[in-house]
């Protein structure tokens, strides 16, 4: 049996427990009636880096997807050489671009290997794409020469602040039969590498530096680096240094505060047809110095509304200004009833600020 057959078959079994896995999904992955969907969309990939010595290493995987429902499950399928494959889930590292890491193992023949890489995707409504987008090349191990090697690989710092900042990266490297050049190579966190010289200390140690950009974004930036080291016939030694992870920028200072009391009020017993009225009080206290913008919105059972009938209202509190709500209670029917009184703020922070509302209908 060929290597194609095998591949075809394998994937098949993959693909078969995939879709057993959308259609155990439930009313999620079913096709809603009238709705277009089209397939997801593989705009490209990447491999970084794309060939390796005969040690192997780690890869890092990069695919830009996009879908017009929203993506279900995103991997990459790995087609090793000796025909048999896996699957590595890949996961959103920014907007439209998914990652993951492939470990490769040494190749220990004389002949370089291959691993091809595909990128498979099932939407929410349980369409698939796939794209291969590349392949990984190992080199074979040299059988009459040694290749250099790479020790202590480090990074310092391998943490840095959201500006970003100089890291150093050293490794201890050397060869039988000498070096011609040593580099580190820097894996980007939006994909492709930068190429790092590292200069001799020693007859054994050799440095490098790194100036790491600003990370603006919310999510953490990572940087993986990887030393090469040649030899004089072209033959590579590799050493992982770490990981540079650079924090996100701290969120905005708070623009002013609220505070929202009592925590509940009770309307007691009302009967039906008739009213009653409590009030709430909302205050921006005076440390912040910024004005706040709100809505105040009841919600619940229809027989509690603000004054006027009305169940939301936007307001500004100036620091140190408080405003009283008045809500009334006009129960329609017998029974006990409740409901929220909840301030929501336009810049999306302090969630729950909130009144609970109670209150009886009763002949």
């Amino acid at each position: 049996m060929n290597r194609r057959v095998k591949r075809a078959r394998a994937m098949a079994a993959i693909l078969g427990a995939l879709g057993a896995c959308l259609l155990a999904a439930g009313p999620a992955a079913a096709e809603e009636p009238g709705i277009e969907d089209n397939p997801p969309y593989i705009a490209g990939g990447e491999l970084s880096p794309s060939s390796l010595s005969y040690e192997g290493g780690s890869v890092q995987i990069r695919a830009e997807i996009f879908d017009d429902r929203g993506l279900y499950m995103t991997y990459a399928q790995i087609y090793r050489p000796d025909a048999s494959s896996e699957t590595i889930q890949l996961f959103e590292g920014y907007k439209d671009n998914y990652f993951a890491t492939l470990e490769v193992p040494p190749n220990y023949s004389d002949s370089p290997v291959e691993y091809g890489v595909e990128v498979q995707t099932y939407d929410s409504n349980g369409a698939y794409s796939a794209s291969l987008i590349g392949a990984v090349q190992v080199e074979g191990q040299p059988q009459f020469d040694e290749a250099p090697y790479v020790t202590n690989a480090e990074l310092n710092p391998s943490y840095l602040q959201s500006e970003g900042g100089t890291v150093t990266i050293s490794a201890d490297a050397g060869d039988n039969r000498g070096l011609a050049g040593l580099y580190a190579t820097v894996a980007l966190p939006g994909g492709g590498s930068v190429e790092v010289p590292m200069n001799a200390t020693s007859s054994s140690h050799f440095e490098g530096t790194y100036e790491v950009p600003a990370n603006a974004g919310p999510l953490a930036a990572e940087y993986l680096v990887e030393v090469v080291a040649q030899d004089d016939i072209g033959q590579e030694g590799r050493g992982t240094a770490g990981t540079i992870t650079v924090a996100p920028p701290p969120p905005p200072p708070s623009t002013g505060r609220l505070e929202v009391w009592p925590g509940e009020r009770s309307f007691g017993t009302v009967k039906p047809g008739k009213s009653a009225q409590r009030t709430v009080f909302v205050r921006n206290l005076p440390k912040g110095g910024e004005p706040v913008e709100a809505t105040a919105v009841v919600y619940g059972s229809s027989a509690f509304s603000l004054a006027g009938g009305s169940s939301a209202t936007h307001f500004v509190l100036q620091p140190g200004e408080k405003r009283a709500f008045t809500i009334e209670f006009h129960p329609t029917a017998s029974g006990q009833q409740f409901a929220a009184f909840e301030v929501i703020r336009d810049d999306g922070i302090q969630p729950g600020l909130t009144v609970e509302l109670s209150g009886k209908g009763s002949r």
